[in-house]
């Protein structure tokens, strides 16, 4: 394999021969884009151990939560155009964005009583009227 061109390796064997290139030279930031992606378990794990080794900064972008609960002290999450920052790791943003979708559900709750209120105030106020 040591002969093959790049250009013929699988999508595992490229992100395996990047991550070579990563482990011998020295740099102060990584950026990674789904980097979990094409690999096996075990090479998953070699990862997430790399990446918590590594002393500079990791920005990465991932659907693998397993990976992102392992690895990451700051959420940036990317919603409608905005950019919302998470200090601390994945469980924080999960438990901030819980509390955030329970406080628009009791203020939509709220809303929705108002409405009625004001409707049966209305109602009862025209009923005076035609008696």
């Amino acid at each position: 394999m040591l002969d093959r061109k790049v250009s013929f390796l699988s999508g595992g064997e490229k992100t395996r021969l990047a991550f070579c290139k990563f482990m011998v030279k020295k740099s102060t930031l990584l950026v990674l884009n789904e980097p979990t992606n094409h690999l096996d378990i075990p090479t998953k794990e070699m990862l997430e151990e790399a990446i918590q080794e590594y002393e500079g900064t990791v920005i990465t972008v991932s659907h693998d939560r397993y990976l992102v609960h392992q690895i990451v002290n700051r959420v940036i999450e990317v919603k409608d155009g905005n950019l919302q920052d998470y200090v601390g790791d994945y469980n924080r943003l999960i438990s901030v964005q819980q509390a955030e979708k329970e406080a628009r559900k009791k203020q939509k709750m709220l809303a929705s009583q108002q409405a009625k209120a004001k409707a049966k105030s209305k109602g009862l106020k025209n009923a005076k009227r035609w008696n």
